[in-house]
C-alpha cells in the first residue's frame, strides 16, 4: 500500500499509525487543491490521508468539516471519516491497536496543534512535540526538502524518545531556525497586518514568496480578535485566502471550512483556505470579509 497525504504533523502522525497497521511501501504527497481539481489519481493500493476523497483509492481517512457534506456522494468506502481534532485521531480510533499506545503523547500534541488548541506560551515559546510539529508545517516554510524529512521522521519517532529526536542534527537545525526566525516574522507581521473590527487582515500579496513563520504568532498581536484572513499569491496567478479562527478568542460562530467550500476551497470549522481566480479575487475577498463581519 502507498500513503498519499499532505506534509504536516497530522499527516506524519497518521502515517506512523498506518505504517504500524498496514504494509506501507511509500509515502507520497499532494496539495489539497490539486486533489479537489481532480489532478491527483489514486489506485486501489493508495491510502488517502488528510486530503479530499479520491475516487478509486483503496482507503480514505479524513476529518475536515468541509468534506462532511460530500459523504453521500462518495458512497461506501474503506477507512474512516469523522470531524475530529486531527486525522491521526481518526486513524487511531479506526484501528484501536495496542501498538499505538506508546504514541499517545504524540497524538495529543497532534490534536492540539492541528486544532490550534495551544496556550500563549506554546505559541510564543514552542517546545517538545509542538516545536517538532512546527518544523513540519509547510506554512513555516522550511523548504522543499521537507518530503525527505517527513518520511524519515515517520520511522525515527518509532525508534527513539522525544528528547533524543530533538537532539538529532536534522531536527535540531530546523527547530533552531523556527525559533530564530520567530522575531523576524513578528516584525513582518506588524508591517503587513491590520485590525478591522474583530478581523485580522494580513496582506502578503506584495511578496513574490509568502513570508514564513509560526502561523499562530499573529494572534499574540491581536489576542481579542476573532479571526485572521491572510492573503497571498497562489498558483497560476490565483490569490489564496487563508482563514484561521483565533486560538485565544474562540467566540467565532462561522464554520470557516464550510464558508470557503463555496469558493472552491475547504478546511476545518476553525480554519480553511481557498484559491481565488485573479479576476474575481478582490470582489470575493470583500464578500468573505463582509460575511465574517456580519455572522461573527
Amino acid at each position: 500500500m502507498h500513503i498519499l497525504t499532505r506534509g504536516d504533523m497530522d499527516g506524519m502522525t497518521a502515517s506512523v499509525f498506518l505504517t504500524i497497521a498496514e504494509e506501507i511501501r511509500e509515502i507520497r504527497f499532494a496539495h489539497p487543491k490539486d486533489v479537489q481539481d481532480g489532478l491527483v489519481p489514486a489506485a486501489p493500493d493508495v491510502i488517502v490521508v488528510n486530503l479530499p476523497h479520491v475516487k478509486g483509492c483503496g482507503m480514505w481517512f479524513d476529518h475536515h468539516v468541509s468534506e462532511e457534506g460530500k459523504l453521500e456522494a462518495i458512497g461506501d468506502f474503506k477507512g474512516s471519516f469523522k470531524v475530529a481534532p486531527s486525522v491521526a485521531r481518526v486513524v487511531y480510533d479506526h484501528y484501536k491497536r495496542p501498538e499505538f499506545d506508546p504514541y499517545l503523547e504524540l497524538l495529543d500534541a497532534t490534536d492540539r496543534l492541528d486544532a490550534a488548541m495551544l496556550t500563549k506560551d506554546e505559541v510564543a515559546n514552542p517546545s517538545g512535540w509542538i516545536l517538532l510539529g512546527l518544523t513540519l508545517d509547510p506554512r513555516t516554510g522550511l523548504g522543499p526538502e521537507f518530503q525527505k524529512y517527513f518520511r524519515w521522521l515517520v520511522e525515527y519517532v518509532k525508534e527513539v524518545p522525544l528528547a533524543k529526536i530533538l537532539q538529532h542534527k536534522e531536527v535540531k537545525r530546523r527547530c533552531e531556525r523556527v525559533l530564530k526566525e520567530r522575531d523576524e516574522f513578528l516584525e513582518v507581521l506588524k508591517k503587513h497586518t491590520r485590525l478591522d473590527g474583530d478581523i485580522i487582515i494580513t496582506d502578503f500579496r506584495g511578496f513574490k514568496v509568502e513570508p514564513v513563520g509560526n502561523r499562530f504568532l499573529v494572534f499574540t498581536l491581536f489576542p481579542d480578535a476573532k479571526v485572521e484572513a491572510r492573503l497571498f499569491a497562489g498558483k497560476g496567478g490565483t490569490v489564496v485566502v487563508a482563514l484561521g479562527r483565533s486560538i485565544f478568542n474562540r467566540s467565532l460562530k462561522t464554520s470557516l471550512g464550510d464558508m470557503l467550500a463555496a469558493y472552491g476551497g475547504g478546511g476545518h470549522r476553525g480554519a480553511g483556505t481557498a484559491q481565488l481566480a485573479p479576476e474575481k479575487a478582490e470582489a470575493q475577498i470583500a464578500e468573505i470579509l463582509a460575511k465574517l463581519a456580519k455572522d461573527g
